[in-house]
């Protein structure tokens, strides 16, 4: 059974995992342990969200965790969008980590959109 460590999503969402772990110490002080630190939470639990997608066998509980994983991701977004207008982080940064979030975006509702499709497929055809 493949891992879904090994997956495209998740590596990305493992790299912004990464690169929050490593602009979040550089924040003021008074926003390091709360911006800060609910960033490095929503990174870690869309972790868990991909693996619970991936995992489970059931397309409905599939789809409950991506629906999971697309809230706290969209929420995270906006986090670092908030950090970029507030230049803690460099434009640069910014920049390359838009890029990574648009990425997983894409692969996150590419993956949902079928597994909905598959879902509403009768039983006797499959989930594919």
């Amino acid at each position: 059974m493949k891992l879904a460590s090994g997956t495209k999503i998740y590596i990305e969402c493992r790299s912004l995992l990464d690169e929050i772990l490593n602009i979040t110490v550089n924040f003021p002080k008074s926003y390091k342990y709360t911006i800060g630190t609910k960033m490095q939470e929503y990174a870690v639990e869309i972790l868990n969200d991909i693996s619970g997608a991936y995992i489970n066998k059931s397309i409905k509980i599939r789809i409950s965790y991506l629906t999971s994983f697309q809230t706290k991701f969209e929420t995270l977004k906006t986090l670092i969008r908030i950090a970029g207008e507030r230049k803690w982080i460099s434009l640069k940064k910014f920049g390359a980590l838009s890029e990574l979030t648009t990425s997983i975006g894409k692969q996150s509702t590419a993956w949902k959109k079928s597994l909905v499709i598959a879902s509403e497929k009768p039983e006797s055809e499959g989930y594919g």
